[in-house]
């Protein structure tokens, strides 16, 4: 099934809520830039043991874990597709 093209719009309209720890290999992960906490504005997707792959402006796809202090304040949810 096709996703929405935004951030925002796959969070709301594909997924269905999940918390980190009920995160599974292929879920999406929702960040929200800090001026709108509550609006997602970058996606992920989930690995395992903490980690997601995604798409960085400035380096190109990369590996992130969750801990890091950037995406640990940025954290909105995680989402299963429907």
């Amino acid at each position: 099934q096709p996703l929405h093209r935004s951030a925002e719009e796959q969070r709301l309209l594909d997924c269905h809520k999940k918390s980190k720890r009920n995160l599974r290999e292929g879920d999406l992960v929702f960040f929200h830039n800090g001026s709108r906490k509550r609006r997602a504005s970058h996606v992920g997707i989930y690995l395992k043991d903490g980690r997601f792959i995604h798409a960085s402006t400035s380096r190109g796809v990369i590996v992130s874990h969750l801990s890091e202090p950037y995406y640990r304040k940025h954290w909105l949810s995680g989402g299963r597709g429907r």
